[in-house]
């Protein structure tokens, strides 16, 4: 029997130490290659072609590089999201896909809880305020205290159950949309399940929290956006295509809305000279919501842990194709 090899692609960490951890379960004579920043999709091809096992974190997996896998059997993401990876063609080829989805939920809920105190106090404008030398609350007007406002979740999964709390620690009202979550999974975590017209229409505070998928795609648009109150902010920390940019840059200068809290926009390689850079009323961070030392080494084992048990006829706890295994 042939040795074991594992790939790594596209790390989006130097810290390597973490992936040789979650491998330390495949046997002694396993090869492990972690390919450096920048390698081309070609050199990447070339290394994959007789991997057993791959961890990515952006790279595309589509049917072009899986046609180049010999004896690929598990890929595993350092992340949640799943945008980049054809699940279904990975199924069609018989190799299980795996994601990492407990490290980052408490980061990126607390992320999205400090974008909503972020805009409802307006302390990035505060803070450009005083540096410039002014010294007033005026230009701040209006503030609104928190407690009795509404926070509308639309999706409500690991991250929106954490949000719920977060924000029921401010006295908040939480609302959320899910079609395909039962009553009592919202009533246990004293959130109204309602639907989307009342969600748009009685949020302060949108949050998105679902995957981008084709029929997610720009699910927020300016026919969702004109449905807002003109005082709500759209908040977004979980994928930039879920929002329609175009119009909600419009949306954003006509008063439509407020403002909006955002950690995901349509490009993860943007330039300056994007409109939403525009809008002084976005708040805007480098999708960063999911990283902290803590969560981003703990994707980094997990992912990797995925692939070793997998390879090693262990349980794998966080299948995206489990009917692979039906095969």
């Amino acid at each position: 029997m042939s040795k074991l090899k594992v790939v790594v692609v596209d790390s989006p960490s130097t810290a390597y130490q973490y992936f040789h951890q979650g491998f330390s379960g495949l046997p002694e004579d396993a090869e492990v290659v972690i390919l450096p920043p920048g390698t081309s999709r070609e050199e990447t091809f070339r290394v994959c072609e007789d991997a057993d096992g791959i961890v990515f974190c952006y790279f595309q997996v589509d049917e072009e590089f899986l046609s180049h896998l010999k004896k690929c059997k598990v890929i595993s993401r350092t992340g949640i999201g799943m945008n980049t990876i054809d699940i279904p063609a990975c199924t069609r080829h018989g190799i299980l896909v795996a994601n990492v989805r407990d490290p980052q939920t408490v980061d990126v809920a607390n992320h999205v809880a400090a974008l909503i105190l972020s805009c409802a106090k307006k302390i990035p404008k505060a803070n450009a305020m005083v540096r410039e030398g002014v010294w007033k609350m005026e230009p701040l007007m209006p503030i609104r205290c928190l407690t009795g406002q509404t926070v509308g979740l639309y999706g409500f999964g690991r991250i929106a159950h954490v949000v719920a709390r977060r924000m029921h620690g401010f006295d908040m009202r939480v609302i959320a949309h899910d079609p395909f979550l039962p009553a009592e999974e919202f009533e246990k975590n004293g959130v109204e399940s309602v639907s989307l017209e009342e969600l748009l229409t009685q949020s302060d505070f949108l949050s998105l929290h679902m995957p981008l998928t084709e029929k997610t795609r720009k699910i927020v648009d300016a026919e969702a956006l004109h449905k807002m109150k003109p005082t709500a902010y759209l908040i977004n920390c979980a994928r930039g295509g879920l929002v329609d940019e175009e119009a909600l840059v419009a949306a954003l200068k006509d008063g439509t809305i407020a403002g909006a809290g955002l950690d995901t926009i349509t490009s993860e390689h943007p330039t300056p000279d994007m409109p939403i850079f525009s809008c002084d009323n976005a708040i805007l961070t480098p999708h960063s919501a999911w990283f902290s030392e803590e969560s981003n080494n703990a994707l980094l084992s997990d992912a990797a842990e995925h692939v070793a048990n997998f390879l090693t006829g262990k349980p794998v706890v966080s299948m995206c194709n489990p009917e692979v295994l039906e095969g």
